[in-house]
């Protein structure tokens, strides 16, 4: 495979991961809020705490999909697109990886999945007791995707260019239609084309 064709590959497996990121974010935003007690949602069937508890874990699982090897790999296509903050990336990396394993094994027992009893409520045992651990990693995965928000307009110019060239492909395969506009919803588009949709359509 060529450079222009790694990089391709690289940018598009991007653009899925930073949907998934946002909804990420939008996910963790959530339980904070619910957690700290800022909005009580209606009509409230449990206390907000036990909301938030409920949002962790799809925030841990969505934590497990970035990571894992078999998933999107988050940390290895950080440093493909952006080499020169490789050491940050592998630095945060070392602070994160204690707690991995625990993540991984709620994701897979009690996360994503619903294993055996046993496993399933041994996964969330592990998660309570690994608890001021689990939220330090998170902590400092947000503050590295953030960081690399904020550095794709300078490091990532081609970002919206392979964003489109994948739609173009994508409309092709499946003769349907995905409205530009819509993505900036995603942060991946920076001006309005004249054929964007109201903001109350969702995208495709």
């Amino acid at each position: 495979m060529s450079g222009h064709e790694m990089r391709k590959s690289a940018l598009r497996r991007y653009v899925v991961f930073r949907i998934k990121a946002m909804e990420f974010l939008d996910l963790n935003a959530l339980r904070n809020s619910l957690k700290d007690n800022q909005i009580s949602p209606a009509p409230q069937i449990r206390l907000p705490q036990f909301m938030a508890d409920s949002v962790r874990t799809v925030v841990l699982s969505w934590f497990a999909l970035f990571v894992d090897k078999n998933g999107l790999d988050v940390t290895k296509l950080w440093i493909e697109l952006f080499p020169k903050h490789a050491t940050r990336v592998r630095e945060a990396w070392t602070r994160m990886e204690p707690v991995w394993k625990t993540i991984r094994e709620f994701r897979d027992c009690a996360g994503f999945h619903a294993d055996k009893p046993k496993k399933f409520f041994a996964a969330r045992y592990k998660i309570r007791a690994d608890d001021q651990k689990l939220d330090a990693a998170l902590k400092e995965f947000v503050e590295l995707l953030k960081f690399f928000l904020k550095a794709e307009s300078d490091e990532l110019p081609d970002l919206e260019t392979a964003l489109d060239g994948l739609l173009d492909d994508l409309e092709k395969e499946h003769g349907a239609i995905y409205k530009r506009g819509q993505f900036k919803a995603y942060l991946m588009i920076r001006e309005t084309p004249k054929n964007e949709l109201s903001a109350t359509e969702p995208a495709r």
